[in-house]
């Protein structure tokens, strides 16, 4: 990323045009141009390796993947838990209701 990524005359003729030497306007240009081309240049160690790329996607892909088996694991113990907790109420509503209904025919049968 040698080149510059502006056009570093037209820098130094706009500086040029509102009162700034030629020299310092030189070194401004110069200087803004070293800086973009080192930001560029560290983002493309940062972002070029394909492989370093690849490896994080698998690491948040195994990540994400934990996570699921966990999240399932906690939802199939809920359905588990609620599915118990159902069958104890109807049992037990079940209860209650042969022992009215036989309560009732007591009653009416005196």
């Amino acid at each position: 990323m040698d080149a510059s990524p502006f056009d570093t005359l037209k820098m130094v003729e706009r500086l040029e045009s509102v009162g700034v030497p030629a020299e310092q306007a030189r070194m401004h240009a110069s200087l803004l141009a070293e800086a973009m081309s080192a930001e560029g240049a560290s983002a493309v160690e940062r972002f070029a390796d394909k492989q370093g790329v690849s490896l994080e996607f698998a690491l948040i892909k195994a990540t994400i993947e934990k996570l699921e088996i966990r999240l399932e694991a906690k939802i199939d113990k809920g359905l588990a838990d609620l599915k118990s907790e159902m069958i104890r109420w109807v049992v037990s509503v079940g209860i209650l209701q042969t022992a009215l209904i036989a309560g009732l025919v007591l009653k009416l049968a005196h």
